[in-house]
């Protein structure tokens, strides 16, 4: 598993797996609950991984998108 993106806030974490599940690629939240626990301070933020055969075509939807 690889980290495709780092996110502060759960919310836009959802959109995003949401739009790579639509993709048909499986990818995982991690560090959910952190954000809350921290408040805003470094180093809790919210990633997206992906399988290493999924990363570069997860990369190529999250730059189509803008992201």
């Amino acid at each position: 598993m690889k980290v495709l993106a780092k996110y502060p806030d759960i919310y836009k974490a959802h959109i995003i797996q949401g739009m790579l599940e639509n993709e048909g690629i499986e990818c995982e939240i991690v560090n959910e609950n952190l954000p809350f626990l921290g408040m805003g301070v470094a180093g809790f933020d919210v990633r997206i991984v992906v399988n290493d055969v999924d990363y570069d075509r997860a990369k190529e939807i999250l730059a189509a998108a803008g992201d």
